[in-house]
């Protein structure tokens, strides 16, 4: 079996067996959020690692998808599961109309574009407090199984739907979607679409020249994105069952910038880890002892890294350092 495909296999058996061996509600809601957190970062990642285009954008997107559910249960009564496809094609709504006028600039100007945006659509959930309840935000109920409320009393077959979801049952949802969101994202990379997309990041000009439409494909590329955000958000905001404006900061966007980067980028498994990352990292620190202990070591192998570079081997000590004036002469 390839490399690649075993660490899938026992990635999908790590995510059957973790709730039998996390039994802590506290972890597990930990775990939950970390799969959330993927599915976005996985989205980035095409924008991010693929395009190249950076975006400070996304916790907009992501608070756009979050939104759309709680609207859709406040106003109009409308459960977790209608809202999942409805808020994957809103937040790909929005993405696509900020990406059509944005994505005719690149590097920093994109960025200063999706930052205007991010704030922008801040303000309007303070503001807009008819529609979004505003700074108090919208409380939600725990998911039920299908919400077939009307069928239950007629239909036995679907007595289940009245039970409310649990923290296991709600990450097992949350792992299907995480593992949908990965066979969408390698389809799509597979096909002429993602060899579109790494040419344009790589050589926009010879795409230009080769018929293949630079902005085309980075506003397809966003549009992706920012539905895998919307869907991000509405499995965020049925998992915490409270949402307000100061959830979706710009900090949020830097926060998942960094996961990509440091996970890596252009890798299915890289945005996952960047997601652990960002996730238990700051749980983790929040005892002051369990940082101390933590910044020892981190010390501790900076000193000795530093002191194994200084000693150099036998081999070493006889060489000259040549300047690289000389090697280009």
């Amino acid at each position: 079996m390839p490399m690649r495909a075993l660490i899938w296999t026992a990635s999908l058996l790590a995510l059957v067996v973790c709730p039998f061996v996390v039994t802590s509600p506290y972890y597990l809601h930990l775990l939950v959020t970390i799969g959330i957190f993927s599915i976005l970062t996985l989205g980035l990642d095409v924008v991010f690692g693929y395009t190249g285009e950076v975006s400070i954008g996304h916790a907009s997107l992501f608070g756009i998808g979050a939104y759309t559910a709680g609207v859709l249960a406040m106003h109009f009564g409308i459960g977790f599961w209608p809202a999942l496809p409805i808020g994957i094609v809103v937040a790909a709504i929005f993405g696509g109309l900020l990406a059509l006028p944005a994505l005719r600039v690149t590097g920093p100007y994109l960025a200063m574009v999706t930052l205007a945006f991010g704030t922008i659509v801040q303000i309007l959930i303070n503001e807009m407090t008819d529609l979004t309840n505003g700074p108090l935000g919208i409380k939600f109920s725990t998911p039920l199984f299908l919400d077939l409320r009307a069928w239950a009393d007629t239909i036995p077959l679907f007595d289940m739907s009245l039970k409310r979801m649990k923290e296991v049952e709600y990450f097992y949802v949350t792992g299907i979607a995480l593992v949908l969101t990965v066979v969408v994202i390698n389809r799509v990379l597979a096909s002429h679409f993602g060899r579109a997309f790494e040419a344009l990041r790589d050589s926009p000009i010879a795409c230009d020249c080769m018929g293949v439409s630079v902005y085309k494909h980075k506003v397809i590329a966003f549009v992706l994105s920012a539905g895998l955000a919307g869907l991000a958000g509405v499995l965020f905001a049925y998992s915490e069952q409270y949402i307000a404006p100061n959830n979706f900061s710009f900090e949020l966007s830097i926060q998942f910038l960094l996961a990509v980067t440091m996970g890596g980028r252009k890798s299915r498994l890289g945005p996952i880890l960047g997601a652990v990352i960002i996730v238990f990292l700051p749980n983790l620190l929040a005892d002051i002892n369990l940082f101390r202990i933590i910044a020892g070591i981190v010390a501790a192998i900076a000193v000795v890294a530093g002191v194994a570079s200084m000693i150099r081997s036998p081999e070493d000590r006889g060489r000259v350092a040549i300047p690289m004036a000389l090697c280009i002469a």
